[in-house]
């Protein structure tokens, strides 16, 4: 009776561990709408409207952080609570977008995947550049990596074929390591380099195509991984 007891305990001290992070944030953001509304930035109706989003979001199963994180921004920003309201609708949307396109490889995606897909949406990739490269059926981790890595190269505005081929390539083979999410640094550098982009996408591929890295694709190109050390813009 003692060890059957001894293991319940330890079950239970299990899962208190495993909640506590949750637990936390939750009590912070709860916390955080009870301040706004003594302070008077929040009505209880407003308060009320944001913690059901929050809810919404947990039990559909989606990533926690990102949503508490959007409240306690507008909140310290004193943003009208329905712009944070709509900010929330917003990010589900697409998270709920990301984990149905995740799954479609018969994969369940984690949070972290979840996350990174559905931020890249907000960050230059569209619903049908992500639609289009989970058609080749990549596992959840390998798409999320692909969704980041365009989403730059479209916030830098690299042209959309080029990066379709890129992503075409890397994901067919599976050569698309999270290393390559720093691709667009690469075109920064070659652009100042003078080197065309279609020239860059063209040694891509090949790269991909033998299993290499973008330190691999900067060698291709004749250049070396010390000149993308700079941050954009950033003097030698």
């Amino acid at each position: 009776m003692a060890r059957f007891s001894s293991a319940l305990l330890v079950s239970f001290l299990l899962a208190i561990w495993l909640l506590a992070p949750f637990v936390a944030e939750a009590y912070r953001l709860e916390s955080s709408l009870r301040q706004a509304q003594e302070d008077g930035r929040l009505t209880p109706e407003e308060a009320e409207g944001i913690q059901a989003r929050i809810d919404q979001t947990r039990e559909q199963g989606l990533p926690q952080a990102p949503f508490a994180a959007k409240v306690e921004e507008g909140l310290a920003k004193r943003v009208r609570a329905q712009a944070i309201i709509h900010a929330l609708d917003v990010i589900r949307g697409d998270y709920d977008f990301a984990r149905d396109t995740l799954r479609r490889s018969g994969a369940e995606p984690t949070p972290d995947d979840i996350a990174l897909t559905g931020d890249s949406l907000r960050l230059g990739l569209t619903r049908l550049e992500l639609t289009a490269m989970a058609d080749l059926n990549p596992p959840p981790p390998m798409l999320a990596t692909a969704a980041r890595t365009r989403a730059a190269l479209n916030a830098i505005g690299f042209p959309t074929p080029l990066s379709g081929e890129i992503m075409r390539q890397g994901l067919t083979l599976g050569s698309l390591t999270p290393g390559w999410e720093q691709l667009f640094r690469v075109v920064q550098r070659t652009r100042e380099a003078g080197i065309p982009d279609v020239a860059v996408a063209d040694a891509a591929a090949r790269v991909l195509a033998d299993g290499g890295s973008p330190a691999e694709l900067l060698q291709e190109l004749g250049l070396t991984g010390r000149d993308t050390r700079h941050e954009p813009g950033a003097s030698k």
